[in-house]
């Protein structure tokens, strides 16, 4: 099969390697549609710490192939995303219901290794890593059974890729992480796919002050079509000053959808004594956030989520019924779509991904 493999920084070349097996309490999934993720190009230019040779891709929705032993959660033809959620479902964390940072999970997936600690993946004899467990830009993925979300067969598959981190992960920290609600005012601080799916989720819950800030125009009208009520340019407007006049006190919650240097700090000064700051993105694992003191004392409260903190098997499916019933404009987020030989062009460190997603789209897939 053909897949997407990483060998060195900055370099990306589709392959020829093996069709995956899946082991027990795993399905091997056909893909239809896997979105470019800025994880993907921050692992390629080196800002996020990749295991070599990796496959890339981890937003991935596709058709069941195969089940291994142990399965009955899903079936053959069934249609199902990927979700970056890889849970074991019997640790700690599993236990308290915090499926996105289970300790088995969340130490075999960033090592690009599946849950028992070994790669489904290989090239002949040479063994390559999987990307969060499933390793979705290429023509066929072995996931855990607990990370494949059965969806409904009239879901166009490019829009349901999104829910598997992307979307799935801004929308999730609004409606998951955050306790958004009636009223809330909110300020999302960057507007690429991850941003949009928070705005989208914040107006889901009821927020009805939703401050978008981004420097891309083209990103800010993007977020006024999604739910945004105002949207402001960080390099020309006075954001915080605009924020308070709007709040009178400054936002009930702030989101940071880009992890750059200023940007949960950008997001921390707009929120109101007593406000909630999630952060989303992370655009080089390297990068720390300074708050000052007082404002703690003031009960400003920072926190994070890794994909939405979502639980998968509700909320992706919930997800796609509000997209059904149009109140979650998901298909807004789909920019262009691209086939699987464009994928180390769209992931040179050199090329800019438009607003919204990137998704490559696989033929001859329902």
């Amino acid at each position: 099969m053909r897949a997407a493999v990483l060998r060195e920084i900055g370099s990306v070349a589709i392959e020829e390697i093996d069709r995956p097996v899946p082991k027990m309490g795993e399905v091997l999934v056909k893909l239809a549609a896997t979105g470019i993720c800025h994880t993907d190009k921050s692992m390629v230019s080196g800002g996020i710490p990749a295991a070599v040779p990796l496959v890339l891709g981890h937003e991935g929705a596709g058709v069941v192939e195969a089940v291994g032993p142990g399965v009955d959660s899903v079936g053959v033809g069934d249609h199902v995303v990927l979700s970056i959620v890889v849970s074991c479902g019997a640790c700690y964390q599993c236990g308290l219901g915090n499926l996105s940072i289970c300790e088995v999970g969340s130490l075999m997936s960033p090592g690009g290794l599946m849950l028992d600690g070994t790669t489904r993946l290989t090239k002949g004899d040479e063994e390559l890593f999987s990307l969060l467990g499933q390793s979705s830009l290429a023509e066929y993925a072995v996931v855990s059974a607990r990370s494949a979300v059965p969806i409904r067969k009239d879901i166009p598959m490019t829009v349901a890729s999104l829910l598997a981190c992307g979307a799935g992960t801004g929308y999730g920290a609004a409606v998951r992480r955050a306790p958004v609600s009636l009223g809330s005012s909110v300020v999302v601080v960057g507007c690429g796919g991850v941003g949009l799916a928070a705005i989208m989720g914040a107006r889901v819950r009821g927020a009805t002050t939703i401050v978008a800030v981004d420097p891309n125009p083209v990103a800010r009208e993007l977020a006024q079509k999604v739910g945004a009520t105002h949207a402001f340019d960080p390099t020309k407007d006075r954001v915080l000053r605009e924020v308070n006049t709007l709040t009178k006190r400054g936002a009930d919650f702030g989101f940071d959808a880009v992890g750059t240097k200023g940007t949960v700090e950008l997001a921390f000064q707009c929120v109101r004594p007593g406000g909630d700051v999630v952060a989303i993105g992370i655009e080089d694992a390297t990068n720390e956030v300074e708050i000052d003191l007082y404002s703690l004392l003031m009960q400003k409260r920072v926190t994070g989520t890794f994909a939405g903190s979502l639980i998968p098997q509700i909320d992706i499916p919930a997800a796609l019924e509000l997209f059904v019933d149009g109140r979650l404009p998901l298909d807004a987020l789909v920019s262009e779509t691209y086939r699987l030989e464009d994928v180390p062009r769209l992931l040179d460190p050199e090329f800019t991904l438009p607003p919204g997603r990137a998704v490559v789209s696989f033929e001859g897939v329902a």
